[in-house]
């Protein structure tokens, strides 16, 4: 009786030390990675970024790819 209660609490034991383990690495790698932004654009802004890209690309006299 007594090898089943030592037993169960060594499972215990380890269960308990698994689980800090596993919560400690979440942990760490949040403080890692504590600013996981995405920027998003609008699809009109960025159409209108690629538009004046085009406009200064055929001011500075670079061909456009799209005119073959």
């Amino acid at each position: 009786m007594k090898s089943i209660i030592t037993a169960i609490a060594i499972t215990a034991l380890f269960t308990s030390s698994a689980f800090a383990d596993g919560l400690a690495d979440r942990i760490n790698e949040a403080r890692s990675y504590p600013n996981k932004t995405v920027e998003t654009t609008d699809r009109q802004e960025l159409c209108l970024k690629h538009q004046k890209l085009h406009e200064q690309m055929k001011e500075a006299g670079l061909a456009d790819s799209s005119d073959d």
